[in-house]
């Protein structure tokens, strides 16, 4: 059922609450408070999050995120962009900027570069010029990504760290750019660039961009390369190619959207903020009635309370890991704070008739 008018208002208020109680004291956003596995800050999470609290006029949420992340890098890398003591930089933190006692798949790149490209939306849109100390944590941050962007890395679900994936470079190509900007340093731009012509050659089979290097499936994290890293612009015939393969092996008969076609975690089933960002995309090719019908499916899977999870297990991947994971770490995430802000950022470019929430530029 299609939610509208003071129904949908609501639940916008909900998702800024949500946020903002999700957010600490010290500024960082927890990926989903009431879920023990996900009671940590994440970068790339908390870097999308910090986007749709900005462009719903939340700018004092946004910066407060976005300095907690300088204090937490500036004791971790050096002048010249390595991680002190020679460790790899982490890829989530706890409020107080630690890591936890906890192993983790850390060498993550994804969410440094989304890091970069966030703040310097943040800079653009409020117009609050960033201080030297921030500036220098953007150039060591900058220079720690250039000299590892060709590294394989665990991807932005925090797996498969033998390959080089595509939505990493992406974040990595609209990071470094970002960088670039913020620190009028054409090195940085240059590197972007060398990202992207490598993207452009080894992220793409058959015409489409790939799950990792090598591969010949697709992920939905594709349809960030687009929309909002900017790679390339959504009317580019790599982009309508790889997002008819998303809706032809990905999207369940009602709309959602899975991360992957072989995904298993929590039976691997539909999640509401890749349904969202296929909106975007949707939207910003001026497919305005396939974006609403999508947010119509977003809506109808909060609680009566405006609650979002992280995925619904209407159509899952495999079943039988439904109760395996749940016997792990209980029921699956709600609310997720992410879900919650590509919800945000969904509505608020359906608002503006069809602007996506992002720029399309396509090169640097």
């Amino acid at each position: 059922m299609s939610v509208a008018g003071s129904a949908r208002e609501r639940l916008v208020d909900r998702s800024l609450n949500v946020i903002s109680a999700g957010q600490t004291p010290e500024g960082a956003y927890l990926a989903a408070p009431s879920f023990p596995t996900y009671r940590y800050s994440w970068f790339r999470d908390g870097a999308f999050i910090a986007d749709a609290m900005d462009l719903y006029g939340r700018h004092d949420s946004a910066s407060a995120f976005h300095a907690w992340v300088v204090r937490t890098l500036t004791p971790r890398l050096t002048a010249a962009g390595d991680v002190v003591g020679g460790e790899v930089l982490h890829t989530r933190y706890l409020p107080d900027g630690s890591t936890g006692a906890e192993e983790w798949p850390n060498f993550q790149l994804d969410g440094f570069g989304t890091w970069l490209w966030a703040y310097g939306r943040h800079v653009a849109t409020t117009g609050r010029a960033p201080d030297a100390a921030t500036l220098e944590v953007v150039r060591r941050l900058a220079l720690h990504l250039a000299t590892r962007w060709a590294m394989p890395n665990f991807d932005c679900w925090e797996e498969h760290e033998h390959r080089m994936h595509p939505s990493t470079l992406g974040a990595l190509f609209a990071g470094l750019r970002a960088a670039g900007e913020l620190l009028d340093d054409r090195y940085f731009h240059g590197v972007a660039h060398a990202v992207r012509a490598y993207l452009l050659v080894h992220g793409v089979t058959d015409g489409q961009f790939v799950k990792h290097v090598g591969a010949d499936s697709v992920d939905a994290n594709l349809l960030w390369l687009s929309v909002p890293y900017g790679v390339v612009s959504v009317d580019d015939a790599l982009t309508r190619s790889t997002v008819a393969a998303i809706k032809r092996d990905l999207q369940d008969p009602k709309g959602g959207v899975h991360r992957y076609a072989r995904d298993t975690y929590y039976g691997g089933g539909s999640w509401l903020l890749l349904t969202a960002d296929l909106a975007q995309v949707h939207l910003a090719l001026g497919e305005r009635g396939e974006a609403e019908r999508l947010l119509d499916w977003i809506e109808s899977k909060a609680t009566p309370e405006g609650d979002m999870p992280e995925q619904v297990a209407d159509y899952p991947n495999d079943p039988g890991y439904i109760d395996e994971w749940r016997e792990r770490w209980g029921p699956s995430a709600r609310p997720l704070l992410w879900s919650h802000a590509a919800y945000l950022r969904l509505v608020w470019a359906l608002e503006r008739t069809g602007a996506p929430a992002a720029a399309q530029e396509g090169a640097v």
